[in-house]
């Protein structure tokens, strides 16, 4: 048994499998903390390694036993189911009851599939494959059907789990769904499609860690394919066995490298280092030593050609010399007929060397070579005969076989009790062939390739153990000190210092990481630091901290109570004072800035509206109009506010001008608008640029609805008629009032119809926030979109607003001033006679005292101010009136109001004490001391002997530096009430004992 272990040529390449396969194996073998899907890994590399193993004794034992190396290779099946097992467990099972059955059934299958071949091939006649090198049976499809069909579940689960794993939301997907919601005959059809497309696009680009994992051990299986297909090549004479062998062990390598790689890169247990390293270093050795060995062993047999090449020239040399004396290496000479045909050629023994050698022998191996032979051809061309028996198959391969040339000077082989290899050369008419030992030619191969084996085994040997003995020193002790170092920080020691023995890469990062641990140490004393001084840290921010909100507060009070006053400012001027019958005018103003003042709310900002009436003509014949405003000054809160008051003391003043007293301009509506304009446009051009407003101003005919306007750059007036919206201009006509404007000023005009309604409106109706996507703001940018909530809100004012603010939100100041003009079942904004205005105004305005009065007496203190407001801006003569609001305002605090409207009230009636008293405390609290003091001494005058008139007087003369008169108004009121606390208070700030 011994004499047959030749090793061939391929025994090198499966013994490098096979000894890789081990080592894969044996690293997980030895892995700590194993899961299911390691075992099953295990198992994998174990069946292949016993296929390898058989591969293995089949190339290297030269005896026909050797055949039953198809015990070990078929025994790959099991390999393919634990790579099933494998694929469902990793990174976990997904279908646990459906693993159960495939696993159980496809391992029945593999033991049927292993056990059917055995009992076929147990007595079966063993064949020798020349160009392998190697005794097997013919015989194996059935088991190769079996192996295939477990690979191709394998590939199945591998494909389902990438995309149950992999996430998708591309268009492909919103296809999908979008055709779930259509009603086609073409839905399920493109559905399936689609699903299709998903599915190759998330094997092919893959998200999540599981799926990208999954990806990887699918691309060993396309190399195992792509060896299938290989060993198809080989089958069907494309390519010859070498370079089949070749590519075998290439890509078998390959696929068990890149296993494991990718499962130590995905796998979450916990792995080594050390393992990649060794890993990748034995593979790296095979493939280098492996394709040394196979250029050697073909060398080598190049090598051993050229020699019997060389030799059958010298017996051709003979033969032409009428010599016998061929070289020693010759083991028999045949002579023949030429011509065509590579079997069944009368030979004649010309020179025999061993006895064994006779024409039973040649005929009887070549019968068994030819059949081999015939069979082979058969299977490589069964395409090319296809459709025939077996037996008109068998009888055209022996056809082209009897007409094929047998080539000249190549090896080629016999059979004849023994093995000879054969080469064959012409002289004359005769065609003879020279045969050498093929056992001395294995011979000759195995005397290199087992000192080869020696040194892969003895290489891999080194490999495993002197590397970790080498890398110990330089790589593994420093990581491992690292990893200590680490552990110990983490566990919050952080007296760590690891050491440095050499600066390469691993060095440089324990260097830094003592920086880091240094750094933290640091870190961490310091915090302790400020921990043990943490309360006074606190306290002296905190009081840092109220220093400063107490500064912020105070200029946040200083900036309200600017806002309060100038809205109060403003509130007088923004008036709906349209009185016609036949034109309804209302508004809605709502300033983005809302501020809090003293418990007082209010809201400032830049847009204005403003109504009136005026007549036009001749005193004999003239027309009434009905003026409407509507603006929107540039800036923010103080600076937009700013222009609206400029605006409205600018309006008011041109109404009060042009209407007062029932008086009549004559003027057209042309002329008159003219005249507003360029009167607006100088005082905002005398601001040089730092105030400007839009502003739209319309007449209305009373009677006629004929209007006339103007439109300085503000939104676009509308016209709601019948149902339907729409945009009076259509184009710019005016710059904003303030600036040089390119277009030349014209009055237009347009007719309106009963029941039409104009809205005019500042661009807070379009400066709307429709969404707010991932800190993107969308902001509205349709203008037509204002036309729709018209048009929806049936041009009702408060309808209007309401359907703003639910399509997004308001970020301007937004204004509404609504016209409508002989509007029927609509009450009148006005409508009484001339003769009759006056009383109902007063009729009003008793109505809007007496609300106010009843919702003092309620306690609703602010809505009454509102009210009595309201009634002061339409009369602010009415001292009953003023009387009332002067002691509300006063009362709730609100002193720039109490000190205009008890100022009106005093100049009228300068005999009420009180209300000089409560005059000269207001103007005291808005820091106005001179004007208090007059107002203290009025009271004076009136009541001598008011002790807390006296007591005022003497705290503004102290306060204004009068010390003497202070000391002496304090005597006074000593002497009338010796026990007041005030007075005593006084007598320590003046040093009076």
């Amino acid at each position: 048994m011994h004499e047959s272990i030749l090793f061939s040529h391929h025994s090198i390449g499966v013994f490098s499998l096979f000894l890789l396969t081990c080592v894969l194996s044996a690293f997980l073998i030895f892995k700590k903390d194993k899961t299911l899907p390691t075992y099953y890994l295990i198992l994998m590399y174990l069946g292949y390694a016993m296929m390898f193993f058989g591969y293995f004794i089949s190339y290297s034992v030269f005896d026909p036993i050797s055949a039953y190396h198809r015990y070990f290779t078929v025994f790959v099946v099991f390999a393919i189911v634990s790579l099933i097992g494998f694929c469902y467990h990793f990174p976990k099972n997904v279908h646990p009851k459906e693993s159960k059955i495939v696993i159980a059934g496809t391992f029945l299958l593999a033991l049927a599939a292993w056990v059917h071949f055995i009992v076929k091939t147990y007595r079966m006649e063993k064949t020798f494959s020349f160009t392998a090198h190697q005794f097997s049976f013919d015989f194996g499809k059935e088991s190769g059907a079996t192996i295939l069909f477990c690979f191709c579940v394998s590939i199945f689960i591998l494909i389902r789990k990438i995309n149950y794993y992999s996430d998708y939301r591309g268009i492909l997907k919103t296809w999908s769904d979008s055709l779930s919601e259509k009603k086609s005959v073409f839905r399920i059809p493109a559905k399936i499609s689609l699903g299709i497309l998903i599915g190759f696009k998330k094997i092919l680009f893959p998200i999540g860690k599981e799926a990208v994992a999954l990806r990887a051990f699918l691309l060993t299986a396309f190399l195992n394919i792509l060896n299938a297909f290989n060993n198809l090549l080989n089958k069907s004479g494309s390519i010859d066995f070498d370079t089949y062998a070749i590519a075998y062990f290439i890509l078998s390598v390959m696929t068990m490298f890149l296993v494991q790689n990718a499962y130590l890169d995905h796998s979450p247990e916990p792995t080594s280092f050390m393992t990649k390293i060794l890993s990748s270093a034995v593979v790296t050795i095979m493939l280098a030593l492996s394709a040394i060995s196979y250029i050697t062993m073909f060398a080598l047999d190049k090598s051993i050609q050229s020699k019997n090449i060389s030799e059958v020239n010298s017996v051709k040399t003979s033969l032409r010399n009428g010599e016998k004396d061929f070289p020693q290496d010759v083991k028999y000479l045949l002579s023949g007929p030429t011509g065509p045909g590579l079997f069944g050629r009368d030979y004649e023994i010309v020179f025999k060397k061993n006895s064994d050698i006779g024409p039973d022998s040649l005929k009887s191996g070549e019968a068994l070579y030819k059949k081999q032979e015939l069979h082979e051809f058969i299977e490589k061309n069964r395409k090319k005969y296809k459709g025939k028996t077996p037996e008109e198959t068998e009888a055209l391969a022996s056809q082209e076989f009897e007409r094929t040339n047998p080539p000249l000077e190549s090896r080629m082989y016999r059979m004849a009790d023994h093995f000879y290899t054969h080469y064959d050369f012409e002289i004359g008419k005769k065609r003879y062939e020279v045969g050498f030992g093929y056992l001395e030619f294995r011979q000759a191969i195995h005397n290199v390739a087992k000192w080869l084996v020696l040194i892969q085994l003895g290489t891999s040997v080194f490999i495993l153990i002197a590397f970790p003995i080498l890398l110990r020193v330089s790589l593994v002790k420093p990581l491992n000190d690292l990893l200590s170092g680490v552990e110990k920080v983490n566990h919050g020691n952080l007296d760590v210092n690891v050491p440095i023995k050499t600066m390469d890469e691993v060095g440089f990062l324990s260097l830094s990481f003592n920086s880091m641990v240094d750094s933290i140490r640091s870190a961490r004393q310091e915090l302790q630091n400020y921990a043990d001084h943490l309360e006074e840290k606190v306290e002296e921010r905190t009081r840092e901290v109220q220093e400063k909100m107490r500064e912020v507060q105070q200029l946040k009070i200083q900036q309200d109570g600017d806002y309060f006053l100038t809205s109060l400012l403003a509130k007088p001027l923004f008036y709906n004072a349209n009185k016609s019958a036949n034109v309804n005018t209302n508004f809605l103003i709502r300033q983005k800035k809302y501020f809090e003042f003293r418990n007082k709310h209010g809201e400032l900002g830049g847009d204005i509206c403003l109504t009136g009436n005026l007549r036009l003509g001749t005193p004999e014949n003239f027309k009434k109009y009905t003026m409407a405003l509507n603006g929107d000054a540039m800036g923010k809160s103080m600076q937009g506010a700013g222009g609206s008051l400029v605006m409205g003391v600018v309006m008011n003043s041109i109404m009060a001008r042009s209407a007062a007293n029932k008086r009549v301009l004559e003027k057209t509506p042309e002329e008159w608008l003219t005249e507003v304009y360029h009167e607006v446009h100088s005082v905002f051009k005398s601001f040089d640029g730092s105030m400007i407003i839009s502003a739209t101003l319309l007449l209305v005919d009373d009677e006629s609805g004929e209007t006339f306007y103007w439109n300085a750059e503000h939104p676009f007036s509308v016209l709601y008629r019948d149902g339907k919206a729409s945009f009076i201009e259509s184009d710019l006509e005016l710059r904003k009032l303030g600036l040089d404007s390119e277009y030349p000023f014209k009055v237009k005009k347009f007719q309106l119809h009963p029941e039409d309604v104009v809205i005019l409106a500042s661009d807070g109706r379009d400066d709307l926030m429709l969404s707010n996507v991932n800190g993107k703001r969308i902001i509205n940018e349709d203008e037509n979109l204002f036309l729709q909530i018209v048009e929806n809100s049936h041009a009702e004012i408060s309808a209007i607003e309401r359907a703003i603010r639910e399509t997004g939100e308001v970020i301007d100041d937004l204004s509404i001033l609504r016209i409508g003009f002989r509007e029927t079942g609509r009450p009148a904004t006005a409508g009484l006679l001339p003769e009759e205005e006056e009383q109902e105004d007063r009729i009003t305005i008793r109505n809007l005292y007496k609300e106010g009065k009843e919702l003092y007496k309620i306690g609703e203190v602010q809505k009454a101010i509102g009210i009595l407001m309201d009634a002061y801006a339409a009369d602010n003569s009415n001292q009953r009136l003023n009387k009332l609001l002067g002691l509300l305002s006063f009362k709730e605090k609100d002193y720039p109001l109490a000190v205009q409207v008890l100022s009106k009230y005093l100049s009228y009636d300068p005999d009420t004490a009180e209300l000089w008293y409560y005059l000269s405390i207001a103007e005291k609290k808005l820091g106005n001391l001179t004007q208090a003091l007059q107002a203290a001494k009025m009271v004076n005058q009136l009541q001598p002997m008011n002790v807390q008139n006296l007591v005022n007087l003497s705290d503004l003369n102290r306060l204004l530096g009068h010390k003497e008169e202070a000391i002496q108004y304090t005597k006074n009121a000593e002497e009338i009430d010796p026990e007041n606390k005030n007075i005593r208070k006084l007598k320590k700030l003046l040093e009076i004992d």
